[in-house]
């Protein structure tokens, strides 16, 4: 697949527009807007725990919300910047990835891997957590989701 800033002469008033664009926008936010639910999205859960990570070597916490009675974490404001070294980042449409842990009592925690945050977009997710069935008094695991990178 060839991008845009490699199919271009590289002489060519595009992609000077196209550099310039990727500096000016080099370090904007995106959103992300979770709802925790349970039961294919029928009940709301209140109080859950939701933190979002960045998606580096290991797990650096960027920010910990709860939810609402709605099961609605707020509105979670990250950085999104353009990264030169990464190949694959067109310099106009640009993201960073982040992961999402979401945890509440006598639910499996729910880990959401490579969410891909752009600037200026608000990315929805419902969460739909997995109660802990009452005959496992120490359950142990996790439901793990690894969302495919989108090539651009």
């Amino acid at each position: 697949m060839v991008t845009k800033n490699k199919a271009l002469n590289p002489n060519s008033a595009d992609k000077i527009m196209l550099e310039k664009t990727a500096v000016n926008n080099a370090n904007e936010n995106g959103y992300l807007k979770v709802r925790v639910v349970t039961e294919l999205g029928n009940y709301p859960i209140s109080g859950a725990t939701v933190t979002v990570y960045a998606s580096l070597e290991e797990l650096v916490p960027i920010m910990t919300v709860t939810t609402d009675s709605m099961g609605y974490a707020p509105l979670i404001t990250l950085p999104v910047s353009y990264n030169p070294e990464i190949r694959e980042m067109d310099p106009v449409y640009f993201y960073t990835n982040y992961n999402l842990n979401a945890t509440f009592n006598y639910y499996y925690p729910t880990l959401i891997y490579n969410i891909q945050v752009f600037p200026g977009i608000t990315t929805e997710f419902d969460v739909n957590m997995t109660p802990v069935p009452s005959t496992d008094p120490y359950p142990e695991g996790e439901r793990q989701i690894i969302l495919p990178r989108i090539p651009l």
